[in-house]
């Protein structure tokens, strides 16, 4: 990919087939005054390209593309199958969804097909081998962008047929299947695989109450059917991955993630991707450290690897419940935010502003006003020179985290699935807690699977896994025995991948290399709370903290307990605890602690593995880095509203916007960035 494009990716998503072909020269002057050089398209033109199922109309797309390549813009050629045409709906209304309420959909919206449908499966995969055929020798085609966003649950009786194979398959007979799923329950045991039906609001799930998450009577088999369905989608993937990657076997192929969607297994699907990208759409009033975990989490799909921003925003978001503009240099700031975090590419959903439909008020890098005069106009002219004169200096890039956040799809699942212990316990708040910790002190961090390697990390955070799958504990005690640092929280251990409690005493998988085992899990009520005193004179960890949510009353069997809970009949029990095991350590917070707490915890253990940040941490400052070869590029954003001077290190840096030569004290104005480039490494 980058053999033909040495340089970030900068554009958007085009959607010609929206606008007259006489508004494709003026698209152009305007993609060269802003310096776009990258273009997705045709995202959502199905019905343009196949007006019926044995006509294909080409010709549009033949014509914009060559204009494309005569102008140098690049191409990730999309295939528009996310919203299929009203013919191949009304032809085949098998293919359209049924929701977790049993009803079946009509035409319309997008994402409104079964993905376990032969006939989509089959007309997907026509119109993708059509394009990789006609396209594969386009001299600008750079990648292939698969679907839109995969998102289609289903739950029809071609569904219910299909889980029942893949079922027969994960687990052989229908003992196993019942075993795992403790079917004995209720009397719930199956005796034909026909009697399975998929786990929804008519059967086995049972749906949350104002605002409350869903939960289940069986949450193996609810766990299980999120699998497979994330299996499903998958598969439709795939599908039309397998026939473009025979006629371009050269051309990497995508499809656009959503963060930390929870509906599919995106580590799972990484080993199928060959680049990451995703679609970044953060709310005015949520932190950035919410936006920079997310960064890092789709750079840590696939072991560290680079990533494509594929859609932001240049301003306001039309579907967000409140259609509130980005301030002044905030675009510009989180697109150095998504390349400070390992991202080589910024783009836009989307090119041009719609005219009409629901996405019209949705923000464009080109306006309704249709001139890049504009504030927003000249913000990303401004960035597009930017990125322009990087060149290739940052593009391919990695970044060196010594701490690791565990992160697994299973275990979101199989927690917010569960009756109990509290309503209000939240898998992805409690890892965001730990990042932001890390965040505020200028820590990088990698979010990895639980089953991956551990070698490389010097602490290796935990919070609420819940769900040990197999081979894991047994990678996290050689981690710690080897002399890594483990931390872990409350409702951790419990439970194996079918979502069976491990016996033996809380917290199971764990409680070993915690040295400690629960003997209660009490939840509190939203206006309750306790405090953790702490015993230990630690130089971080002083005097007591708040905490909420959940308190474990635990027992130790050979770890030091470092701190106490203040009230209740467990004041005196550990909340915090340490456990020494080989050269390792492995510390149990038995509750939900205030941030404070979280973050004094952070530097403690940090402070231990002499891991610093580079410039000394400050409030709205975001400082991080990558490396390539010798070189390290250091990232400095200033989120406030108001200037911020910092002293660097020893050393001279090249300001690789501005072209200086900077040394002692560096002053960053509001909502700005500053690129230092240097030849030394630092152990952040």
């Amino acid at each position: 990919m980058f053999e033909k494009l040495p340089k970030i990716l900068f554009g958007g998503d085009y959607n010609p087939d929206q606008w007259d072909e006489n508004v494709w020269e003026e698209d152009i002057k305007l993609m060269k005054i802003l310096r776009a050089n990258t273009v997705t398209l045709p995202v959502f033109s199905w019905a343009k390209l196949q007006p019926s199922e044995d006509i294909f109309n080409f010709s549009w797309l033949d014509r914009l593309a060559g204009l494309l390549c005569k102008n140098d813009i690049f191409i990730i050629m999309a295939t528009p199958t996310a919203a299929q045409p009203a013919w191949m709906s009304k032809k085949y209304p098998e293919m359209l969804v049924t929701d977790v309420e049993g009803h079946k959909h009509k035409h319309g919206g997008r994402s409104n097909f079964c993905p376990n449908n032969l006939d989509y499966r089959r007309l997907s995969r026509l119109i993708a081998e059509k394009m990789a055929m006609r396209y594969k020798d386009l001299p600008n085609l750079i990648m292939w962008h698969v679907n839109n966003e995969y998102r289609s649950y289903c739950y029809c009786e071609n569904c219910a047929e299909a889980f029942r194979i893949w079922l027969k398959k994960c687990y052989g007979s229908l003992e196993e299947l019942n075993k795992c799923w403790y079917t004995n329950f209720w009397g719930h045991t199956y005796y034909s695989w026909e009697e399975i039906e998929p786990p929804s609001y008519l059967t086995e799930l049972l749906p949350g109450r104002l605002g409350e998450r869903d939960s289940a009577i069986f949450q193996g088999m609810a766990i299980d059917y999120n699998r497979f369905m994330s299996d499903s989608i998958l598969d439709c993937y795939l599908n039309e991955a397998d026939v473009i990657r025979k006629y371009t076997p050269n051309i990497p192929i995508t499809t656009n993630f959503m963060g930390s969607y929870k509906p599919l297994d995106y580590f799972r699907w990484a080993k199928y991707i060959d680049i990451i990208s995703w679609d970044n759409y953060p709310t005015n009033d949520i932190h950035v450290s919410n936006t920079a975990i997310r960064h890092d989490l789709m750079r840590g799909l696939k072991n560290g690897q680079p990533f494509l921003l594929m859609e932001q925003a240049t301003n306001q978001v039309n579907w967000q419940p409140y259609s509130a503009l980005k301030r002044p240099g905030v675009m510009r700031l989180l697109s150095y935010q998504a390349i400070a975090h390992g991202g080589d590419s910024i783009l836009f959903f989307q090119w041009r502003q719609s005219r009409g439909a629901c996405e019209k008020y949705h923000s464009a890098m080109v306006p309704h006003a249709s001139h890049e005069n504009t504030r927003v106009g000249r913000e990303l002219a401004k960035l597009g020179q930017e990125l322009e004169k990087l060149g290739d200096k940052i593009v391919g890039s990695g970044t060196n985290s010594k701490v690791a956040i565990m992160f697994d799809w299973s275990n979101w699942w199989a927690v917010e699935y569960s009756c109990g212990p509290s309503i209000d316990l939240k898998y992805i708040n409690q890892v965001e807690k730990y990042y932001k910790a890390l965040y505020d002190l200028n820590i990088p961090v990698d979010i990895i699977n639980p089953s991956g390697d551990l070698s490389k990390y010097d602490i290796v955070i935990a919070p609420v896994l819940y769900m040990v799958k197999e081979n894991v504990a047994e990678s996290i005690e050689k981690f710690v025995y080897g002399g890594g640092t483990f931390i872990t929280t409350f409702f951790s251990g419990l439970v194996d991948e079918n979502d069976l409690v491990i016996l033996g005493g809380y917290p199971g998988a764990f409680r070993k290399v915690l040295g400690l085992w629960v003997e209660e899990i009490d939840a509190l009520y939203p206006d309750m709370s306790n405090k953790i005193v702490m015993k230990e004179k630690f130089s971080e960890l002083k005097g007591k903290y708040d905490c909420k949510l959940i308190c474990d009353i635990a027992h130790t069997e050979g770890a030091k307990t470092l701190a106490i809970f203040d009230k209740d009949y467990y004041t005196g029990y550990p909340s915090l605890t340490e456990n020494s095991y080989g050269k390792g350590k492995a510390i149990y917070v038995a509750t939900d602690p205030e941030d404070d707490f979280i973050r004094d915890l952070m530097k403690q253990y940090c402070n231990e593995k002499a891991l610093r940040s580079f410039i000394e941490p400050q409030k709205g400052v975001e400082v991080t880095q990558r490396v390539k070869v010798d070189k390290t590029f250091t990232f400095i954003l200033n989120h406030n509203s108001e200037k911020v001077t910092l002293t660097l290190p020893e050393g001279k840096y090249n300001s690789l916007l501005n072209g200086d030569v900077v040394s002692g004290k560096i002053t960053i104005l509001p909502k700005e960035v500053c690129i230092l480039e240097n030849s030394k490494s630092y152990k952040l």
